[in-house]
């Protein structure tokens, strides 16, 4: 337990330190600045509680979008942390008392180390120009929570703790490859979100430094801007997957960017911002990008068939096959959900995908992909076998 509690106060000061120096950095560059130091590092910290899926606010003023791309670095610091403590745990304990500790020593030490640490960053927030909600605290568990279930949740590892490999032995025995299928899958995703993104970007690029040039900031400022923008990257990877999926999104109450139409509207003076398509309506043949969450399933589908042998069980392949897909679409709109919020008002109260019409069209389309994938190799495996079959009977006949 001591251990446990040491890793998860260092891992969230680790997180913290993420959010902090920035800021720092920044205030030192802002000589203009009438603030102390300690409004730098309050800030920070309301960003800690951002990054972590919690909403923060100041007034009447709300901001409650996760940078997704921050929430991934720190569930990825805390996983490091996290892999540390469980491999010296279970050298000093030994395999047959590895699953007890894990349960009842790491998992818990963890979880408490960290909220301690974030209870005092919540105070750090008092008095600054925002602060997080009553819950953030126990809000902010949601990533060593993640990092938990990243290291410990590995059904086909022999590290894993003993009660991980029996939860999943309760399911199908396909189950913990698909588990591990479920998962790149839902990473599969992410990336080609990122590439349009990427690709968007670099196409727009004199649009977007021509707001960029606007702020006239120097550059410890430009520096800071710059990482805040990376930060929200990740929002705008779901952005583009809902573009490809069909339901579009919305950068602020009004605006609409579908494969029908693009209707940004008036936008916030953000320089990434500058990369969303102008006012336009687009022809019939854009709903083909649909097609991409298809091929996606597909390819999802095909990794389901690689990895498992399923013996002529075709209801096991196809239930194998659908709980992969269902997995990898429910983590990117679980995603995709921490990245919708507000930030700001009235205009800026809703940014985000349609999250209800989202996770229904990509639910359709990946697993549609995935089965028919699976479908198509149901049917050619049985007519080879027909054929092998009818080739066989022959040449019984000729012998004859």
């Amino acid at each position: 337990m001591p251990a446990a509690l040491r890793a998860g106060a260092l891992a969230a000061v680790g997180t913290w330190s993420v959010v902090v120096l920035p800021a720092l950095i920044g205030w030192v560059a802002a000589p203009e600045s009438s603030v102390g130091w300690f409004s730098a590092v309050s800030l920070a910290s309301a960003i800690w509680f951002l990054g972590h899926g919690q909403s923060v606010g100041t007034g009447t003023v709300a901001i409650s979008v996760t940078p997704l791309l921050l929430l991934l670095v720190f569930v990825y610091m805390a996983t490091r942390w996290v892999r540390r403590l469980a491999a010296t745990e279970r050298l000093r304990v030994g395999t047959a008392d590895w699953s007890r500790v894990a349960q009842w020593g790491v998992v818990p030490g963890f979880l408490v180390g960290y909220g301690l640490v974030s209870a005092v960053l919540a105070l750090f927030t008092l008095g600054g120009p925002a602060t997080p909600g009553v819950a953030a605290v126990i809000g902010s568990l949601l990533v060593p929570l993640s990092a938990l279930g990243f290291v410990l949740l590995r059904p086909e590892d022999d590290t894993a703790p003993a009660f991980v490999r029996t939860w999943f032995r309760r399911g199908p025995t396909w189950l913990p490859t698909v588990w591990r299928t479920g998962w790149r899958g839902a990473g599969a995703l992410l990336a080609v979100g990122f590439v349009v993104v990427l690709l968007r970007l670099v196409v727009s690029w004199s649009a977007v430094a021509d707001v960029q040039d606007q702020y006239g900031a120097n550059f410890g400022a430009l520096v800071v801007i710059g990482l805040a923008q990376l930060a929200l990257l990740g929002n705008t990877a779901t952005w583009a997957l809902s573009f490809l999926a069909g339901p579009g999104f919305q950068v602020a109450l009004g605006s609409t960017i579908t494969p029908a139409a693009a209707h940004p509207g008036l936008l916030p003076l953000v320089p990434v911002l500058g990369a969303l398509p102008q006012a336009a309506d687009y022809p019939a043949m854009a709903y083909a990008v649909l097609l991409v969450p298809v091929l996606l399933g597909a390819w999802l589908g095909r990794r389901v068939d690689a990895e498992l042998e399923f013996f002529g069980n075709v209801r096991a392949r196809l239930a194998a096959t659908a709980t992969a897909a269902l997995l990898a679409v429910v983590v990117v709109v679980a995603l995709s959900a921490l990245g919708n919020g507000a930030v700001g008002v009235d205009r800026l109260s809703a940014v985000g995908v349609p999250l209800w019409s989202f996770a229904a069209a990509l639910t359709a389309e990946v697993v549609a992909g995935a089965l028919l994938f699976a479908g198509a190799a149901v049917l050619l495996e049985r007519r080879r076998d027909r054929a092998d079959e009818s080739t066989t009977e022959a040449a019984v006949t000729d012998e004859d």
